[in-house]
């Protein structure tokens, strides 16, 4: 059995960081329930400290679980929605073709943030001809243009942080913003969208981590030299040891190709050792592992980045790839 433990005054903090180090409006995204944080519970700790102007989701149907909440925010889609659009005004639309702007036309919230592509190929609004053109129409089909922005592929791309330093200024727009938690501490615009920075992903040391997942042991074996567990290949003891049975697999997300990762507990690592099945897993430990004590896949002492480079994993994959039984929230 997986737990996951959310650290929502973690968020908090980190959201508070990104305030005071950017000196720009934030506007947290909060797709993929939050980068697997929990959508409700994110969204409401942020608006009871915070005057949050825009969240950010992927998909529409993000879009319409976001608009339950019934939180008055506004939400920007990103990715170009494939359905009939849902006319809201608290929807924001990204436009990322002139062609879609017959989509937004019979509207009555007709709301729109213009992506300029920045190498991602995620709209065909690449020239400044192509974004005149865009805002042209708009203004003529009685859109309201609240915002552009561009998504950096890297931090690092100074051929697209000139061009959108020289685009910016040239237009007058409530909302100038950089896509990507990295960009936050560039000059540029008014405004920055951060994702994994705000739950802590690992990839800068100023934000805090704010998931745990663990699990307990369900028995402990005393293994003797060459007797063998699991599946093939299965482990064997090369001598007399102690084995903690997990009751977590590969139905949780922890893969056979994990075998092999090393596991928290008591302040020391132990490996995975045979193969992983659908509900368990061996880890070979010592004398001093209490029975009851937790066996860490990530915890604020054993950082996501350990596991995610030990078995090839981008570390915001460790929010979103395993599926825990239990998830609880704390503040601490």
């Amino acid at each position: 059995m997986l737990y996951k433990t959310i650290n929502l005054s973690a968020i908090e903090r980190n959201y508070q960081k990104l305030l005071d180090n950017s000196k720009k409006l934030v506007f947290p995204v909060v797709k993929s329930n939050a980068y697997g944080c929990g959508l409700k519970e994110v969204v409401h700790t942020l608006i009871a400290k915070f005057d949050i102007p825009l969240f950010c989701v992927s998909s529409l149907n993000e879009a319409r679980t976001f608009l339950r909440l019934k939180t008055g925010c506004d939400v920007l889609v990103f990715e170009t929605p494939r359905e009939k659009l849902v006319d809201h005004p608290n929807i924001v639309y990204s436009l990322n073709s002139i062609k879609e702007i017959k989509t937004i036309t019979h509207l009555k919230n007709k709301r729109v943030h213009i992506q300029y592509d920045l190498g991602h190929s995620r709209s065909n609004i690449c020239t400044k001809e192509k974004l005149d053109e865009a805002l042209s129409l708009c203004l003529k089909n009685d859109i309201q243009v609240d915002g552009l922005y561009g998504h950096l592929r890297i931090n690092s791309d100074q051929v697209a942080i000139s061009e959108m330093e020289r685009l910016f200024p040239q237009y007058e727009l409530k909302y100038k913003h950089l896509c990507s938690s990295e960009t936050y501490l560039l000059d540029i615009g008014n405004a920055v969208r951060v994702g994994s920075n705000l739950y802590g992903d690992g990839l800068d040391a100023e934000f805090e981590q704010a998931i745990e997942l663990y699990t307990y042991a369900s028995r402990i074996i005393r293994a003797h030299k060459g007797e063998t567990f699991g599946y093939y290949p299965g482990f064997t003891a090369t001598e007399s040891c102690l084995l903690a049975e997990l009751p977590i697999g590969y139905a949780v997300g922890f893969v056979r190709n994990y075998s092999g990762s090393m596991l928290y507990c008591n302040n020391h690592l132990y490996p995975v050792v045979g193969a992983v099945s659908m509900n368990s897993l061996l880890v070979k430990i010592d004398r001093y592992v209490p029975k009851k004590a937790k066996f860490y896949l990530t915890s604020k002492d054993y950082p996501l980045t350990y596991f995610a480079q030990n078995n090839s994993l981008y570390n915001t994959e460790m929010l979103l790839l395993f599926h825990p039984e239990h998830i609880m929230y704390k503040n601490d």
